[in-house]
């Protein structure tokens, strides 16, 4: 009894005192005040994979030109994809990675071949960017052995080409929601007509190649662009974003033709949900080009007949403009809507170009309806993806595209837009994570699809006129690409190509096809790439190339033949060191094979390049 009575004395006790306190913590004043707690901060990154962007070597003096046929690229603005989510890694708290303000690249080949490009930008901000790029890479080389007794058939002289481009540009971004860019740049182009060899020169124009200048048959280019761009960066579901870009080009040439673009380029797009469950996006893609361009020569390349000679010097009293002047201005307009989105595991892209043609001068105010939709489907866990493909659209062929094709074409060409409807199936077998393999087959119906033959009116038949034919084509073909990490890349790529020409013409009593020049009938490349420890990068690729028509002749009874380049195949390697961060040297080799291309009729090519230099970071 003595010990419960102790028991009961301290229990009324802490009764007492339990009340106490919880009258204070019923204290109003006490119960709006806010208690802190403070620990080390512990940040958080989420895992994302690793993008790998190693340096690559410019292709200074590239010995196997691409393929001027083209493939449309469908434009897509956002992912309707949503990947899974990751686990977040803790990690450590660490110091940004130092950047440099600045690169140096400076190499010298063969055939009297330096490189030099330069870079500056500024350093890290959320906010801008700007900074100055300027590049040079020429080769002043020539083609074949001179013989001082008689003209000889494989010498070409000096085959020379430059190209000198400085450009700067910058970004500012505003409250986190409006990105403005722009570039200004300038741009040299220069190369000469030197498609003749001294026994041509000779024969057809009783001259040797020390009695003619070499100003008399080159070409430079110039151009001249500004490139001014906004764009919203919200990409909320339910918010209108839109990009708008305006692009000025100026290219004026040696043989006194000018050529002024006028791009505008922007859409407006909202993102929305389909019955409450399905993510969409829709666009409308809208285009403007206008080209004014003239021509009115008082010199050409050359070899030119008495013909273009005439129209030289006929010029009229009041004006002084030659016959063979000209100046035009034309315009393509071009409206895209469609809509993103993906239904039942299908990923669909889904519109129309609608495009009124004021550039063709034939065809103006002409208006075309494109189909534009792409349908994808995942099978067996991603490890198959078909996609369906029906497309189309127009695109103007100007002065300043045509030449970066062909640079040796007649000055003032004639200029046309091509129209294209694209019909397809692409097949994708995700094997691994190292394992990529694609198939793909394509139909298309082209009209004034782009192609060259030599103009009749040079006797040196060296200069080229462009030719625009309407034609169907099936491209089938196919790519597998294995990576090993970040070490080893393998990649394995081909087309094969079937032309059919839609006009005909009469030979005989018999209507056949027209023939359709400068499209090989296949091409291939395989390559691998190491990269050892981020020191030794090495890279070697064998491309080869199906023959190519480029002219027809008459046999003496009259049957047609058909004359064709060589099929072209090469090896190309180079292999880069890297001392540390700042410095590294390389080594590029091409056509190690040693072959002798002709890329156009009359032009034949180098024999093996090789170029050294180094690059190197000047530190702050």
């Amino acid at each position: 009894m003595k010990y419960n009575r102790i028991i009961a004395i301290l229990a009324i006790a802490g009764v007492l005192a339990c009340g106490e306190e919880c009258q204070a913590q019923a204290d109003s004043n006490v119960y709006n005040e806010r208690v802190v707690v403070t620990s080390r901060y512990k940040p958080v990154v989420e895992e994302r994979t690793k993008v790998n962007v190693a340096p690559t070597i410019t292709d200074t003096v590239a010995t196997m030109p691409k393929n001027f046929t083209y493939d449309i690229t469908t434009r897509r603005l956002t992912s309707l994809y949503e990947p899974s989510r990751i686990k977040a890694a803790r990690i450590i708290g660490e110091p940004a990675t130092k950047l440099y303000n600045n690169y140096l690249k400076l190499g010298f080949g063969n055939y009297w071949s330096p490189l030099a490009e330069l870079y500056y930008n500024s350093l890290r901000s959320s906010d801008r960017t700007y900074g100055v790029r300027a590049t040079h890479r020429s080769s002043w080389g020539s083609i074949g052995k001179e013989n001082k007794e008689t003209p000889s058939a494989t010498h070409y002289g000096q085959a020379p080409f430059s190209l000198t481009d400085v450009t700067a540009f910058g970004k500012l971004i505003l409250n986190n929601k409006l990105q403005l860019s722009g570039d200004l740049g300038y741009e040299n182009d220069f190369n000469r007509y030197y498609g003749f060899s001294d026994s041509t020169l000779h024969d057809v124009m009783g001259l040797t190649r020390d009695e003619i200048e070499r100003s008399d048959y080159k070409m430079a280019y110039n151009t001249v662009a500004l490139n001014l761009g906004v764009k919203t960066l919200n990409t909320d579901v339910r918010a209108l974003g839109y990009e708008a870009n305006v692009n000025l080009t100026d290219l004026f040439t040696t043989y006194s033709q000018n050529e002024f673009n006028v791009n505008v380029d922007g859409n407006i797009h909202y993102g929305f949900t389909i019955a409450q469950k399905y993510k969409a996006i829709a666009y409308l893609h809208l285009t403007y080009n206008g080209y004014a361009n003239s021509f009115n020569p008082i010199a050409l390349p050359l070899g030119y007949d008495t013909l273009f000679a005439a129209g030289l010097q006929d010029r009229d009293e009041t004006t002084g403009r030659s016959v063979l002047a000209s100046s035009e201005y034309r315009r393509l307009y071009k409206a895209n809507p469609y809509i993103d989105f993906i239904f039942s595991g299908f990923q669909i892209h889904a519109g129309a170009v609608v495009a009124l043609d004021g550039f063709n001068v034939l065809k103006s105010g002409k208006v075309h309806v494109y189909p534009d939709a792409v349908v994808s489907k995942s099978f067996f866990n991603n490890l198959l993806n078909v996609s369906l493909v029906a497309m189309g659209n127009i695109d103007a062929n100007s002065w300043n595209s045509i030449r970066m094709v062909n640079p040796y074409i007649l000055p003032g060409s004639d200029i046309r837009a091509t129209s294209h409807y694209d019909w397809g199936a692409k097949v994708r077998l995700n094997l691994s994570k190292k394992i990529d393999f694609n198939l793909y087959g394509y139909y298309s119906s082209m009209d004034d699809d782009l192609s060259f033959e030599l103009n009749d009116h040079y006797t040196l038949k060296n200069v080229f006129s462009p030719v625009y034919d309407s034609l169907t084509r099936i491209k089938l073909g196919g790519n597998f690409v294995f990576l090993n990490d970040e070490m080893l890349r393998l990649e394995v790529k081909g087309n094969y190509y079937i032309y059919k020409n839609k006009s005909t013409e009469l030979r005989g009593d018999t209507w056949v096809q027209k023939p359709l020049y400068y499209r090989p009938d296949f091409d291939a490349a395989v390559s691998a790439t190491v990269n050892y420890n981020n020191k030794v990068i090495g890279r070697v690729e064998f491309q080869a190339m199906g023959r190519m028509p480029y002219a027809t002749t008459q046999a003496a009874d009259g049957a047609d033949s058909t004359l064709y380049l060589p099929w072209r195949y090469g090896l190309n390697a180079e292999v880069e060191y890297r001392h540390n961060k700042a410095l590294s040297f390389f080594v590029k080799m091409d056509n190690l094979l040693f072959q002798r291309y002709y890329y156009w009729q009359n032009y034949p090519s180098y024999r093996a390049l090789f170029l050294a230099g180094l690059t190197y970071t000047i530190p702050n």
